[in-house]
């Protein structure tokens, strides 16, 4: 029997999977899991589901060229979920994570009550304050910034999540740490040191792959039907790994919270100086719009439809409905500017005990972010 790896998310659901996943690492656990809620497989995908008689059992097929050289996977819906992914995806767990298992797992929470959100998420204390921006605008640096500049033993900010944080509708919002995705710039901008000299040459090559123009040029790919692109991808990474850390080893010191209360949300984008705070309908417009942003990869968009109809009802409503009770009464402040020195900005609206460290006349915008007058309900 093949060794299995087994991942326990918060209480909510199990994976279990051939391959080790290290976008799940923080939540492997030692003993196997019986009935997983996830299994993952590698192996022969098959096009036609393996049992006839079960009309509650869904099944999907989805191959790019190359066949058995290409990515190609097989997905059976039915009180679990069986994942059956091409042999060579063995090679490119990040891809077989990202591309395949990522979105299972988002429509897999909707059904539970729970929703994936695409942001960055800090807590002070109690408090979490959620930072959400389209892909590759500058989320990661920020918030490493942010708690690179909070080590010391009286600092109050811990790191709950960077690319995605689960949320509940009740507001609290809980830990999906990922490793980070970072490039030569990110490193830099924090403290270079924190990688052995291997790593910050490798860094050199991986920053180049795997750059923002580079993904950028994939998604380009990616709405060419006509070429294999989650098979380029697979051959890519199989060759050049993106670069990616956990938290604790670029910010060495930093303070890690499973989950707090969701107290404010950040929009950052780039252009002509502002600060403002959105009304709740466009604020949600945005979030919801970044969150679909984050999984435009292939095979997402021929398999979205198989994931979120599950057994005819339809799961994008009630995903919509769980970020909005959890955001219900929160405020979101706009910070928009070209330095893309947010990091500078966002604690002013936090609280001038943090703000001290980071800018040297803290001067929050009156009536804004921390003036319950214009807490939205």
């Amino acid at each position: 029997m093949s060794v299995q790896y087994s991942y326990v998310i918060h209480d909510i659901i199990t994976v279990q999977s051939e391959v080790g996943l290290p976008e799940l690492e923080p939540f492997l656990v030692a003993e196997p899991i019986l009935e997983p809620d996830i299994q993952v497989s590698i192996g022969m995908p098959a096009r036609k589901p393996h049992s006839q008689t079960d009309p509650h059992t869904r099944h999907l097929y989805y191959q790019e060229a190359f066949k058995i050289l290409g990515f190609e996977a097989e997905i059976e819906i039915g009180e679990k979920v069986k994942v059956t992914a091409s042999p060579l995806l063995r090679y490119s767990p990040h891809v077989l994570y990202t591309n395949l298992v990522e979105p299972i797992l988002r429509w897999s929470f909707v059904e539970r009550g729970y929703a994936l959100v695409h942001g960055a998420t800090i807590a002070f204390g109690n408090a979490a304050y959620m930072i959400t921006a389209r892909t590759d605008t500058g989320k990661t640096t920020t918030l490493l910034k942010i708690l690179n500049h909070q080590r010391r033993d009286t600092d109050t900010a811990a790191f709950i999540s960077d690319d995605l944080t689960l949320i509940s509708p009740d507001g609290i919002a809980m830990t999906y740490p990922k490793p980070l995705t970072i490039s030569h710039h990110t490193v830099q901008a924090v403290n270079s040191a924190v990688l052995t000299r291997k790593e910050r040459l490798a860094l050199l090559l991986q920053s180049r792959v795997h750059s923002r123009s580079g993904r950028r040029f994939a998604f380009s790919l990616a709405k060419l039907n006509s070429l294999p692109t989650a098979t380029i991808n697979m051959f890519v990474q199989m060759v050049v790994p993106p670069p990616k850390y956990q938290v604790t080893r670029l910010v060495p010191k930093v303070k890690l919270v499973r989950k707090a209360k969701l107290t404010g949300l950040f929009i950052i984008e780039v252009g002509a100086t502002m600060d403002r705070l959105l009304e709740p309908k466009e604020a949600m417009e945005i979030l919801l719009a970044n969150c679909e942003d984050a999984f435009g990869f292939p095979p997402y968009h021929s398999i979205k439809e198989f994931l979120y109809n599950s057994n005819g009802n339809d799961l994008r409503p009630v995903e919509q409905d769980i970020v909005r009770q959890a955001f219900q009464g929160i405020p979101t402040m706009l910070i928009r500017n070209n330095t893309l020195e947010w990091w500078r900005r966002i604690p002013v609206f936090v609280g001038d005990e943090v703000a001290a460290y980071f800018t040297e006349r803290p001067q929050p915008i009156p009536g804004s972010f921390r003036d319950p007058a214009h807490v939205h309900v």
